[in-house]
């Protein structure tokens, strides 16, 4: 009876040491790492929005919104150019719109003629009343 005794003792000791033995958790991934898997990055999120808790608590759930906020970033930062000229662009046309209407109302507007203008007697003008 003593031997069963000592076996199950040690079939326990032996089942504790494995389970804590078993496969180490992973290290959370990093930011770069996720800011460069884009699929990795998705399957991430897609966790930490169905788990509030996790999100709240986890290292890899904070990694995976800063790296979010990264490749927006780095998009933006790309985009920065071709919108500037977009600016511009808009910008001279909008400039040549305002001076075609400028130059239109200036042609509407009849401009002085000296040629068709009324004549008037050579007699200057009364000098003020004091």
């Amino acid at each position: 009876m003593r031997r069963l005794s000592t076996l199950g003792a040690t079939l326990a000791v032996a089942v504790a040491v494995v389970a804590a033995c078993g496969a180490p958790k992973p290290p959370p991934h990093t930011v770069p790492e996720l800011a460069s898997d884009p699929e990795l990055l998705q399957g991430i999120l897609a966790r930490c929005t169905a788990d509030r808790h996790a999100a709240a608590t986890e290292v890899e759930c904070a990694n995976a919104r800063l790296a979010v906020e990264r490749v927006a970033t780095q998009e933006d930062s790309k985009h920065v150019d071709e919108r500037g000229a977009e600016f511009e662009r808009q910008r001279e046309q909008r400039r040549l719109k305002e001076e075609q209407s400028r130059r239109a109302a200036e042609r509407s507007q009849p401009g002085f003629d000296p040629y068709s203008s009324p004549v008037t007697g050579d007699k200057p003008a009364d000098p003020p009343k004091p």
